[in-house]
């Protein structure tokens, strides 16, 4: 019985089918990729390109260090930031002072930082 499960039938090369692989390859595409995009925000001007991005599908890191010293400017700029996030129900979150990282839906930032455990330090 178990030389049965174990006999190797010879199988001629007729049985093979040949397949087109081409049709297959052809729906792999960038559809459906994620972007990171940095932008640098020197104004309200570059809103409507970081929005585009947003609703686009890709994460905008933007940089907000040349607006930092007009309060104006800054509070517009993070206004609209937060507005974005809300509509696409994405999130938005400060990585330190100068950049502000919005994602789009279903993309969210965790908060919590990623730490090596003390087993693993030990190593």
């Amino acid at each position: 019985m178990i030389f049965k499960l174990f006999k190797k039938d010879k199988v001629e090369v007729e049985e093979y089918e040949e397949l087109d692989l081409s049709e297959y390859e052809a729906e792999i595409s960038d559809e459906g990729v994620t972007y990171i995009k940095v932008a640098e925000v020197t104004g309200i001007n570059e809103i409507p390109e970081i929005r585009r991005q947003i609703y686009n599908g890709n994460i905008v890191i933007a940089d907000i260090a040349f607006i930092k010293h007009d309060k104006w400017i800054y509070e517009r700029v993070l206004k609209d930031l937060r507005q974005l996030a809300m509509d696409v129900k994405g999130d938005i979150v400060g990585l330190g002072e100068d950049y502000i990282i919005v994602t789009p839906t279903g993309i969210k930032v965790d908060r919590v930082k990623i730490r090596g455990s003390k087993s693993l330090e030990n190593r």
